[in-house]
């Protein structure tokens, strides 16, 4: 009796080994298959329409990109009362964006030849500059006839107008502008293999890069 509940058990816990087994072997044969059949669509060029791609791709609307960097702004005067200046500096955040939502169709394509999607997006451009005039530091300096509540103060009052006016001159050094481009284009690239598939191949180029 006992020997016939043991092999019971062992039949059972064969059955369940087999059973785990064989979902296992199917869920990694649909994952096969799945990979087979894009690979297949992009070989013979049946990929989804291309409409379909940059319509979804719209909806992302816009792509940006944060540079955080500072601002400094200076200002002085000299007379015989003495001379007075005022400096402060600040942190500053530089936003820089792609509309995506302005694409048309012919901004995308497929190239059967590397397999590739190919975007073509407009360059980032500055969209917002933000002063974090909460966190200035600032520096006063005023003549022996100088008063600092007045002349001091006046001259700080002109720097912080000058600095928000510095901040929405700034242009990114060549380092921050290649920074934001690419990360500009990884975005999107992440964007378009979300819409189309993981596994499929996909290059983003500013227009300027395309050509007309």
């Amino acid at each position: 009796m006992a020997g016939g509940k043991f092999t019971l058990v062992l039949v059972l816990m064969a059955a369940l080994l087999f059973c785990g087994l064989a979902v296992l072997l199917r869920s990694m044969e649909s994952r096969a298959v799945a990979g087979a059949a894009l690979d297949d669509q992009l070989a013979a060029g049946k990929i989804r329409p291309l409409a379909d791609v940059i319509e979804a791709v719209r909806q992302a609307k816009l792509v940006t990109v944060e540079i955080d960097t500072r601002v400094i702004a200076e200002t002085a005067d000299s007379s015989w009362r003495g001379d007075v200046s005022a400096r402060v500096e600040a942190p500053v955040r530089l936003l820089y964006g792609t509309d995506l939502s302005r694409l048309d169709v012919d901004s995308l394509a497929f190239s059967p030849v590397s397999r590739a999607y190919l975007v073509r997006i407009p360059p980032p451009e500055r969209i917002a500059t933000e002063v974090c005039g909460s966190d200035e530091d600032f520096d006063v300096q005023v003549g022996w006839l100088r008063l600092r509540s007045r002349a001091g103060e006046y001259h700080l009052g002109l720097a912080r107008r000058h600095l928000y006016e510095r901040a929405r001159e700034m242009t990114l050094s060549p380092a921050d502008a290649q920074r934001v481009r690419e990360i500009t284009r990884e975005q999107v690239e992440a964007i378009v293999r979300r819409i189309v598939g993981e596994r499929a191949a996909v290059q983003v180029m500013y227009q300027q890069e395309w050509g007309p």
